[in-house]
């Protein structure tokens, strides 16, 4: 029979991991207790028996219960957000490109694709591309964060730009010249280097 002691220590264990969620922290220990007191019944002691429930329960820390338990919460969000991301990229990209084709045929409506699909690519697409990969970038290698950086700075350059150009705007040649600086100087150089990295690690 598990004691008031041992409920207190797996309790305390709990507490340590970070676990935030005062529902998820009862589940857990109860959860615990019920795997140790059915190996103390079988002869464990108990610091072998609360050691083989940790391993089966959480074997990378009671933190990764929870970062699970949020992701299955907050999954159908996570979706709908990468939905968009992707559907608001294809639609702006399509206004941008057709846009250009109008221009260079003379229809008409070429201005209003060209205007929709540079601030949708710059001001809508851009940021929920950011927001999507904030969390995964903030973990990354200064390399990895920069590839992404200096790679959507040269996209919106280049589409800004492009504009500016077909229109005749000042400061086109500008916004052109830097959205390549960037791709040639920055993207390109930090794309190799992780290409090169992530091929050694496979060595």
């Amino acid at each position: 029979m598990i004691t008031d002691e041992q409920v207190d220590f797996i309790e305390k264990e709990i507490l340590k991991g970070e676990v935030k969620s005062k529902e998820l922290r009862d589940d857990l220990l109860d959860h615990m207790c019920c795997l140790v007191e059915i190996d103390l019944k079988k002869g464990l002691s108990f610091e072998q028996a609360y050691q083989k429930a940790f391993l089966q329960t959480s074997p990378n820390g009671y933190s990764e219960i929870q970062n699970e338990t949020l992701f299955l919460l907050n999954y159908n969000k996570i979706m709908n957000m990468k939905r968009l991301t992707y559907i608001s990229g294809f639609i702006f990209s399509a206004a941008f490109t057709f846009g250009l084709l109008f221009k260079l045929l003379h229809w008409p409506g070429a201005d209003l694709q060209l205007l929709i699909g540079t601030f949708g690519l710059s001001f809508i697409f851009v940021p929920l591309v950011l927001i999507n990969k904030y969390k995964a970038l903030v973990q990354e290698v200064l390399s990895e964060r920069m590839k992404w950086i200096f790679g959507l700075l040269s996209l919106v350059l280049f589409v800004v730009g492009t504009l500016f150009k077909i229109n005749h705007f000042m400061g086109a040649n500008i916004l052109v010249i830097f959205s390549f600086l960037f791709f040639g100087f920055g993207f390109l150089p930090f794309l190799f280097f992780r290409m090169y990295k992530e091929s050694m690690d496979k060595l």
